[in-house]
């Protein structure tokens, strides 16, 4: 019996794989491209580096390229790509807006490691534009 709850004590304080939910993370720009336009900068962090291969969130800002600020009201889509065997992801990454120019990309499967491309497309009442972010993942 002793050895039962001394078992559960143990399994009771060890300390959780998952962050909590109040801790953050520290983030690493992993890429930073101009979009299509000039007009915009995107930039993507990660808070896994370097990359690996596997399910990744990523954080992207998108700001005005002359003055650096946030850019409000736009829509992003994203599409992993993998330029080297020609195909993509088939579930769609999720995309969350958290503040104006500022999103989440989770759930975005770059299941082999070497050179992908994060197609983004990005809309909304004042812009329509594009940028591609490559990124290097390992295994």
């Amino acid at each position: 019996m002793k050895a039962l709850l001394m078992g559960m004590l143990l399994l009771g304080a060890t300390p959780s794989a998952e962050p909590d939910a109040g801790q953050v993370s520290a983030v690493a720009t992993v890429g930073t491209v101009a979009s299509a336009s000039g007009r915009l900068r995107v930039e993507v962090l990660s808070s896994m580096t370097p990359l690996r291969r596997g399910v990744q969130t990523f954080q992207v800002r998108i700001t005005e390229a002359v003055s650096g600020k946030p850019v409000p009201g736009v829509v992003l889509s994203v599409q992993p790509w993998m330029p080297a065997m020609g195909h993509g992801i088939s579930e769609v990454p999720r995309v969350t807006a958290r503040e104006p120019g500022s999103f989440e990309v989770s759930d975005a499967d770059l299941f082999m490691p070497g050179v992908w491309e994060l197609r983004f497309t990005l809309k909304g009442s004042v812009v329509e534009d594009s940028a591609t972010v490559t990124l290097k993942l390992g295994r």
